[in-house]
């Protein structure tokens, strides 16, 4: 036995003895009968109370239930025994589960598979469910692209160690002998992220060449890098991130050097202790070329640098990030949206307590400016440098509570505008603050009598500042302080249906701060509040409020009586009036009626000036919904006093808007069908506004849908709210859709009847498997053929074929129109673009397979305005890619590319068709070599005359290299992939 009595790898599991008479009872023989002739069952055995994990047999063949000194035993054997336990799928010829125990031992060709796909196989495995670890011998491990085996391995805490390893990632690449493999003394596996071998060995073609004391490889993107090259600007040039390990962490160093520039260096570190480290860094020479000038900030090098911790502990915690990028444009995949500044070190330190009180936390947040001849780019938020802070979060608890807590720091931020001492002191300040802050507040829990509710609240927060007031003279007086102070008292009593509640509170904001992010608006505010309900039934109630501004000494606002009745559960009245009890005045009355006895549904609403006696507002809803029918009528009407006191003859009164538009609709909807008709009218005129038919007809995978909308010629009256409306043009919209399947028929258009109105009709199609759609469009103006084209987009995602989008725009001819640039009695082609991967031989997936060839990018030809018929030539990463394979899944890859119009490099020009004017595009090269588990990659650049090596380790090292030296395929499409891959 091992540790914690634990059943040593070596020792064969359970002695197998004839059953005891615990387990020989009637319910047993006959589940041993049952499972006898069900060869092959399902079956959940209890989840083990350390782990929590269900373990289901899915296949076994036999099972034996024993116990064995005071131990339950689950035996199952099987060709195999398959399980599933949440996800991770097991299989072995023999499984014994000690049920007490909580132990899984698993012999034969033992096959585990855990949720990530990580794939064990084993001779022998014995799996601990309360700490999911394991003890394994004769291992072979597939974890994503690399293949580790071993006589011994165990897991514990999620790292799987392995002793005397042998790891390589091109087991799966079909070579006789792998390129090569390392053999070690210890190998620490951790799923998913990284592999670090001690004592190794690496292999080339299986022989020994170098001896590491320690080796590291990553499972993820973070991969090394090895590129040589030359280009025009920085001359010959070395970028290496090499790899390492140590006690205190792992990570990268990062080495450059550039002919023209000088060296450059790095890291990129990851802790691996208890807290959450990552320290970046970076420094690259300034350009080659021109002196750069004080203000630009890589006059003196370019740093981009990201340190970043995090410790949480269960009484503290501390975290920390420091951070500066000066140019984001080189090097871009560092630090990508880190979001640093140029010629600015930002930096946020902070650490605090938890749990019990008092708690504490001290916070340093600024920025530190290296160039002080650039201009100034203070932050709005404010530095704290540093901050302190005191807090009693919950602090005295019960009826009588106070929690507070005092902030003591330094800061610098935008100065108040509004404060003349800050003015004086600049834009920007910095000055000390002590905040204090106290809230208390008293509910007794058991009130003197019954019904009576009473509380007090009061919050008082105050900031004091080092900076002082200016007398007229301007010399210093009295420290600023901006003090806010708010309490509150309320009391209540509940007698049967009747309440009444009574609240005075004070509010004060006073004195002035220097800091605009410290402002608020000085204020003083002392209100008594009084409400009052009766409640004498569920159907009826009765409120009251009054509210009385005691710095004003007025009652602001209104006082509001509201009467709410609901004797049926069909019927609602409300009833609210409004008064001014200071000048004795009556104001408005809203009144509203609701009748809802299915399925007829109607509301009322009624709003009267008492103290005018003027009537306001009437409006009416009604609904008539019997199943599968919807009716509905809305509509309004305001009296306006300017006629309510009128002395006029009734025709000498303009005719003004009083009735809110009706609104009318009708609808029949079974179940997948809709048609409604809606209709509005103008009730002070009579005049139609708008007419809208839709009818949508549906049975799956077909569907019919039409809508019309007719907007009527319209002048609408003038109102209050808009006393000069403009008329509305006749105009017909409309849509008529049919879906069959994959194919969508469209028909769209939109008509004007006015004079000079432009009529537009669109006739289009559309293929929704590949996203094909074609679009024929024209217009009507004053009787003339306008802009007659054709538009075609699509998508295809098929195997040969894989496009983005491919689109093109085709022009008709046309009566001649002298507002256009173009000769509008021809036919052209306006625009031709196209972006994606057309494969125009398959790529190879055996070596007898002949070479491939495809073109990928994007390419686009746009028709220049006027009569000339150039089109100017836009190509984005565009040029064919020829594909090999050889033996051992070696794949070649040589690819040439154009971009234009040219950017960088001598003389960037721009390109025309069908004169190219003489000039000749120049193209980059790319060859790639990739062996399934290495890649090599070289680049010619005729244009930036820059030339590059680049070489890259493990799976999927060609797409590492498209990706690290920028080149994105469209769609983000692989490469050509051999078979079994």
């Amino acid at each position: 036995m091992n540790r914690n009595g634990r059943r040593g790898i070596g020792q064969r599991g359970v002695q197998v003895n004839p059953c005891t008479g615990t387990c020989a009872v009637l319910p047993l023989f006959l589940l041993l009968l049952l499972l006898f002739f069900s060869p092959a069952f399902a079956q959940e055995v209890e989840a083990p109370q350390g782990g929590g994990k269900k373990l289901k047999i899915l296949e076994a063949e036999r099972l034996e239930l024993r116990n064995e000194a005071g131990e339950e035993l689950v035996i199952l054997v099987g060709s195999p025994v398959k399980m599933d336990r949440d996800g991770e799928r097991i299989e072995a010829p023999r499984v014994i589960y000690n049920r007490t125990r909580k132990r899984l031992l698993l012999m034969g060709g033992v096959r585990y598979q855990d949720k990530q796909g990580q794939l064990i196989e084993a001779g022998e495995l014995e799996l601990f469910t309360d700490d999911e670890s394991f003890e394994a011998i004769e291992v072979k491990i597939e974890s994503g692209e690399f293949y580790l085996e071993g006589p011994i391995c165990q897991r514990a805490a999620g790292q799987i160690l392995l002793q005397q390893g042998y790891l390589t990632p091109c087991q799966r690449c079909e070579q006789e002998v792998a390129d090569y493999a390392f053999q070690a003394r210890e190998v620490v596996l951790y799923p998913g992220d990284r592999i670090i071998a001690r004592g190794v060995w690496v292999l080339l073609r299986g022989e020994r060449t170098l001896y590491l004391p320690v080796l590291l490889l990553f499972l993820n993107d973070r991969r090394p890098r090895l590129e040589l090259g030359q280009s025009e600007s920085d001359g010959v040039f070395v970028v290496a991130d090499l790899p390492y390990v140590s006690d205190f962490g792992l990570g990268f160093t990062l080495l450059r050097y550039f002919e023209r520039r000088g060296w450059g260096f790095g890291f990129d570190h990851f802790g691996i202790g208890a807290a959450l480290e990552r320290y970046q860094f970076l420094y690259l020479p300034p350009p080659a070329g021109p002196v750069l000038p004080d203000s630009d900030p890589r006059k003196d090098g370019i740093f981009k640098y990201r340190f970043s911790y995090k410790l949480e502990e269960p009484d503290w915690r501390l975290e920390g990030l420091i951070l500066r990028d000066d140019s984001a444009l080189d090097e871009p995949r560092f630090l990508q949206g880190a979001g640093g500044q140029p010629d600015y070190t930002t930096f946020l330190i902070e650490g605090a307590t938890r749990g019990a009180e008092p708690l504490y936390r001290l916070t340093l947040d600024g920025y530190l400016d290296h160039n002080p001849l650039a201009l100034p780019n203070e932050r709005t938020t404010p530095q704290r440098l540093p901050e302190a802070e005191v807090t009693f979060p919950r602090g005295l608890e019960g009826e009588f509570r106070l929690n507070g807590r005092v902030l003591l720091g330094y800061y610098q931020a935008p100065s108040n505008p509004l404060n003349r001492s800050a003015r004086r002191l600049g834009p920007y300040i910095g000055a000390g603050r002590l905040w204090v802050e106290h809230r208390e507040s008293y509910r007794p829990l058991s009130p003197p009598w019954p019904g009576l509710s009473f509380s007090l609240e009061n919050t008082f927060i105050g900031r004091y500042y080092s900076t002082q007031n200016l007398d007229e003279n301007g010399n210093p007086t009295e420290f600023e302080r901006l003090i806010r102070w708010s309490t509150s008292a309320s009391l209540g009593q509940t007698l049967g249906p009747v309440s009444a509640n009574l609240r005075v509170s004070r509010s004060v904001v006073e004195g002035e701060t220097p800091f605009q992010f410290d402002y608020e608006r000085p204020q003083r505010n002392s209100r008594l509040e009084g409400s009052f309900s009766f409640n004498p039934d569920p159907i009826f109630s009765f409120t009251a409020r009054a509210s009385r501004d005691l710095e004003r000494r007025v009652f602001d606002p209104l006082a509001e009586f509201a009467l709410t009745s609901r004797p049926f559960p069909w019927l609602n009245l409300t009833a609210s009036a409004s008064r001014d009890i200071e000048l004795g005045r009556w104001g408005l009355l809203r009144s509203s009626l609701g009748l809802s006895p299915a399925p007829f549904s109607l509301n009322l609403t009624y709003e009267r000036q008492l103290e005018l006696g003027l009537d306001r507002l009437l409006t009416l809803s009604a609904a008539y919904n019997p199943q599968p029918f919807n009716f509905s009528l809305r509509t309004g009407y305001r009296y306006w006093d300017v006629q309510e006191k009128e002395t006029r003859p009734l025709e000498q009164i303009p005719l003004i808007a009083r009735y809110d538009p009706l609104e009318l609709s009708a609808s029949y909807n079974p179940p997948g069908n809709t048609t409604s008709l809606t209709h509005s009218r103008d009730l002070n005129n009579g005049q139609a506004i708008r007419t809208e038919l839709n009818v949508v007809l549906q049975e799956a995978p077909n569907s019919f849908r039409l809508r019309q909308s007719f907007a009527h010629l319209y002048q609408p009256l003038p109102s209050l709210t808009n006393p000069n409306p403009f008329p509305t043009p006749a105009l017909l919209d409309g849509l008529a859709q049919l879906t069959l399947g994959l194919h969508t028929f469209v028909f769209a258009h939109t008509i004007g009847f006015n004079p000079g109105s432009e009529t537009r009709f669109r006739l289009g199609y559309q293929y929704s498997a590949d996203a094909l759609q074609a679009d024929l469009l024209w217009n009507y103006s004053e009787g003339l053929l306008r802009n007659p084209r054709l538009s075609l987009r699509a998508a295809v995602r098929e195997p040969e074929i894989f496009i983005n989008e491919v689109s093109a725009e085709f022009h008709f001819p046309e009566s001649e129109n002298p507002l256009t640039l173009e000769d509008d009695t021809q036919a052209f082609l306006r625009f031709l673009r196209f972006s994606g991967e057309l494969e125009i031989f398959p790529a190879p997936l055996r070596p007898e397979d002949p070479p491939g060839l495809s073109l990928q990018g994007f390419v686009a030809l746009e028709r220049l305005s006027g009569n000339s018929g150039r089109f100017r030539v836009t190509l984005r990463e565009f040029g064919p890619t020829i594909s090999f394979m050889g033996r051992e899944k070696t794949r070649l890859f040589y690819r040439i590319v154009w971009n234009a119009p040219e950017s960088g490099g001598t003389n960037p020009r721009e390109f025309f068709l069908p004169n190219l004017e003489g000039t000749i595009l120049r193209p980059r090269f790319d060859l790639i070599i990739d062996r399934c588990c290495w890649a090599f990659r070289a680049s010619l650049d005729t244009l930036k005359q820059e030339f590059r090596f680049s070489f890259a380790l493990g799976g999927e090292a060609a797409e590492f290299l498209f990706n690290q030296n920028n080149i994105i395929l469209p769609g983000g499409i692989k490469l050509p992939s051999p078979g079994g891959r």
